[in-house]
């Protein structure tokens, strides 16, 4: 059966932060996939109904509650996601040597990023992009290596003119968020989404009328349920180096592609606006040198 720390392909991840949600009957679904998703494959959903104790109802919901058209959609997917995890193992090993360790750790970010984007909402994604060009301000807020992302796309969005403020202490961005306005955004990042900390201030930027986009994990988590716009990601993980380590490369990338996508949503404006920073900065450094 894959457990919680194995490599899991990013479906059967989903599966299983969302097992601890499901009620009895999903439960039992979700339960016979993983314990063994090869022999699932060969299933019809007739045969996998009856094997669970369930109807055919629950399960079409079950795959449809994923993101997938049909059961059909679902087993082709999750054919394709076992096909690339057994071309590759990325999980790092006690005897791995310097050379293998470099390789699987370059692997594994290239599968963060391609899981990410595989799962991308970017319906949302283009709904946190039209907020945050009609914003007066963005507030970015995470707690340790999500502090590091938030800090990120605070230098982001200032180079290109946002009013932008990263707060990774929790009583200042719980004060921030309770004093933003309708116009602003809150973008909380925080790969469990349980921080209840981050789920507070989310909640009351809510309150006060602003925009929240989550970057979280996958699942429906306190506060992918918060926010008004989640951005997922994914990532494998190992006892060496943890999810949260390597998912922190889709999260900036997330961020680098909200912010280009503001850049070009406001052209050509934006980019005379930037040779003209670009020349102060220029003017900045003659006088210097």
């Amino acid at each position: 059966m894959y457990s919680a720390s194995s490599n899991l392909p990013p479906i059967l991840r989903r599966l299983h932060l969302q097992r601890g949600e499901a009620g009895a009957a999903t439960g039992r679904v979700i339960e016979c996939i993983l314990d063994d998703p090869e022999a699932f494959l060969g299933l019809t959903i007739a045969e996998l109904s009856e094997r669970t104790k369930t109807s055919d109802a629950t399960v079409v919901r079950l795959v449809q509650s994923l993101g997938f058209g049909g059961f059909q959609d679902f087993k082709l997917q999750l054919s394709r996601s076992l096909a690339v995890t057994r071309q590759s193992n990325l999980a790092v090993d006690a005897g791995d040597a310097a050379v293998t360790i470099v390789g699987k750790v370059f692997d594994n970010a290239g599968v963060a990023l391609r899981d990410t984007l595989e799962h991308l909402d970017l319906e949302a994604f283009s709904a946190a992009v039209h907020s945050v060009s009609l914003s007066r301000h963005v507030a970015l807020i995470g707690l340790g290596w999500s502090g590091l992302v938030a800090q990120d796309g605070e230098q982001r969005g200032a180079r290109l003119g946002i009013s932008c403020k990263a707060y990774t202490d929790p009583s200042m961005f719980l004060q921030a968020s309770s004093l933003l306005e309708p116009t602003d955004v809150l973008i909380a990042v925080s790969f469990s989404g349980a921080s209840a900390d981050i789920v507070r201030a989310a909640r009351l930027a809510r309150q006060t009328g602003a925009t929240v986009v989550a970057l979280t994990g996958l699942g429906r988590s306190a506060l992918a349920r918060t926010a008004h716009h989640t951005l997922t990601s994914s990532a494998p993980g190992d006892m060496y180096r943890p999810e949260v380590l390597n998912v922190r490369f889709a999260q900036l990338c997330l961020l680098d592609a909200l912010f280009t996508s503001f850049h070009v949503s406001q052209e050509p404006y934006m980019t005379e606006r930037l040779s003209r920073a670009q020349d102060a900065r220029r003017a900045l450094n003659a006088d210097s040198a």
